[in-house]
Parts: C-alpha cells; sequence; structure tokens
C-alpha cells in the first residue's frame, strides 16, 4: 500500500459549531488531524497515512513561522522517503490559495502536494470536508498528479495553485480558476487529469526561509486614496510592496506622484489589479517609477513572490524575468 503524508494546519475543516444547522457561527481548527482521518474510514483502504499536526488555526491567523514549518517538513519528508506517494495538507480556506502557490515557488518534487480545506464546519449538515479530504488523498496517490506541482482539491475540482482563488464567502463551489479554470476533476471513478506536460519551473527552490520575513504591504486602490498610507510604507522602509490597482492595474495620479517625489531607495514593487481577473501589462512609466506589472497573479500571490524575492535578493530584472517568462 502506498505512503502518504497529511499534514493539518486547522481551518473550516477542521471547524466545529453548537449545532449541525450552524454553517456561519463557529470555530475553525478544533478538531484534530486524528479525527479528520476517523471521519472518512474509506482513507484506510486507499493509503498507509501518517498524520502531524503542524497548527491548528483560523488560516486568517496562519503566521510566516507556520509556512517555514510545513516548507521544511515537506521538504525533509521527500528527501527521507523516496516511496512517499505525496503530502496532503489540510487548511483554511481564507488564505489557501496563498500557501499552495508559496509551496508552488519553493517545492521541488514531481510528487503531488495537494491542500484541501472545507466550506462548512466539520459539525454542519453535509459537511463537505469528508468528501474534500477523500478526493485530495485520491489525487495525491495518482500517477496523473506527478509533475502538475502544488495542486487545491475543493468540490470535486483540481486547480493549478497558480491560478486558483477563493471567490466567494458561501457555498461548497467557492473556488475557481478565472481565466483558466480547473486542470482536472475527481470522482468515483478516479482522477481526471492530463499529463504534466515536463519539467516545471522551480525559481525559489533552493532558498532557506529565515525566522525573520520582510514587510510587504498590499495598497489598495480607491477613488481618492489617502496619500497617508503609501508615504508611511516607504518611510518605514519596507522591502517590497504591492499595488491593488484599479482596472488593469492603474495607479491613481497621487500615488504616482508619491512615487516621484520619494528620493530614498525603492522598493520592489508590483502592480496587480482589484478586478478578480485579467492580466496587468507592463506600461511605459514603470521603469521610471520602479513598479512591475503582476501579470496574472492577483495581489495575494504578488506578495507571496515578492516576499520570496525580497528573501533571496532578487534585483528587479530577476523578478521581470520571472514574471515575463510565467504564462
Amino acid at each position: 500500500m502506498k505512503r502518504l503524508l497529511l499534514l493539518a494546519t486547522g481551518g473550516t475543516i477542521a471547524g466545529c459549531a453548537d449545532d449541525s444547522a450552524t454553517l456561519n457561527d463557529y470555530t475553525a481548527g478544533v478538531l484534530g488531524a486524528d479525527a479528520l482521518l476517523a471521519a472518512v474510514p474509506q482513507l484506510q483502504g486507499l493509503a498507509t497515512i501518517s498524520v502531524e499536526q503542524v497548527a491548528n488555526v483560523d488560516s486568517a491567523d496562519l503566521l510566516f513561522a507556520h509556512w517555514r514549518a510545513l516548507v521544511d517538513r515537506i521538504r525533509d519528508a521527500f528527501t527521507a522517503d523516496l516511496e512517499l506517494a505525496g503530502v496532503v495538507i489540510t487548511h483554511g480556506t481564507n488564505t489557501l490559495e496563498e500557501t499552495a502557490w508559496l509551496l508552488q515557488l519553493l517545492i521541488d518534487d514531481p510528487r503531488p502536494v495537494v491542500l484541501v480545506g472545507a466550506m462548512r464546519p466539520a459539525t454542519a449538515l453535509s459537511a463537505d470536508g469528508p468528501l474534500n479530504l477523500l478526493q485530495a488523498v485520491q489525487v495525491a496517490l495518482s500517477s496523473d498528479a506527478r509533475g502538475h506541482g502544488v495542486l487545491v482539491v475543493m468540490d470535486g475540482q483540481i486547480h493549478g495553485a497558480q491560478r486558483v482563488t477563493k471567490l466567494a464567502t458561501q457555498g461548497v463551489r467557492a473556488f475557481a480558476s478565472p481565466g483558466s479554470g480547473p486542470l482536472g476533476w475527481v470522482d468515483d471513478v478516479g482522477v481526471h487529469l492530463p499529463t504534466a506536460s515536463g519539467p516545471r519551473q522551480v525559481p525559489f527552490a533552493g532558498l532557506d526561509l529565515p525566522e525573520q520575513w520582510p514587510q510587504v504591504p498590499i495598497v489598495y486602490g480607491c477613488v481618492d486614496p489617502e496619500p497617508l498610507v503609501l508615504s508611511a510604507c516607504l518611510n518605514a522602509g519596507v522591502a517590497g510592496l504591492v499595488f491593488t490597482g484599479t482596472g488593469a492595474g492603474q495607479l491613481s495620479a497621487a500615488e504616482r506622484s508619491a512615487l516621484e517625489a520619494w528620493r530614498g531607495k525603492r522598493p520592489l514593487m508590483l502592480r496587480a489589479n482589484r478586478c478578480g481577473t485579467g492580466p496587468v501589462h507592463s506600461d511605459s512609466d514603470d521603469e521610471r517609477l520602479g513598479l512591475l506589472p503582476a501579470g496574472s497573479l492577483n495581489p495575494q500571490k504578488a506578495r507571496v513572490l515578492l516576499l520570496l524575492a525580497v528573501l533571496a535578493g532578487w534585483e528587479r530584472s530577476q523578478l521581470d524575468a520571472l514574471i515575463t517568462a510565467s504564462p
């Protein structure tokens, strides 16, 4: 029987409410990983699953320390056990896409790493967590999942880490991949995925994560934005900055003027957009202002990329080359 590692971090999939009809007023991260496995006895016939509790929190409370622990543990597990089929991570949905993208940029191994969560707490009628977990394990054990990088399994759909995002606050079909759609699906027949096209790029495969991480805030674009926000970030000496621009990543005249007037060292800066879908392309003023377009990355994923680029000591040209080469 194949071997699998399950890393639990909490979230709604491990959440509990006072009664089974309550879907919103619950506490995330209550049940441990063993309880999650016990709720899905069918898993016993699929694989020998080792369980570790990395955290048990609402994913809104996830910390850089948790990310570091996940990365270190996955790397160690893959190095120590060449027969390990893959890794499944139970995770809260609020920041699941950020963790998936982080791991995509750091974990250099063809074996699947699959993140899974739930939109309803474990105590709810028709809780979606048990089926999601079963299907995530199916995907992690599938040879068809090899080479696809980090995957997210929710509501029977299999998404890639770069495009997947949470688009709704409620409902089991809250996750989607705008602009591309899911990579495949999983059901009682099996895992339906195309064969991976070839080796994937893992730009930060050799990066060791530190205890102290840089400051990389996100500035949100809106009508008549408060200039003090951007000025405070620059004066604080942030290492990176992500703009959630309006439209196709546009900054306001006030924000552009603040960048033009800044006489200190400019941080690495990316322009994403607040629309939810669609790319951000380069602009003629980007180089003069020290900006780079974030391409298809949403603001939260642009921040993850920027965090790693700063930790790796990248220059603006290196970051530009990576974004330009990304699909």
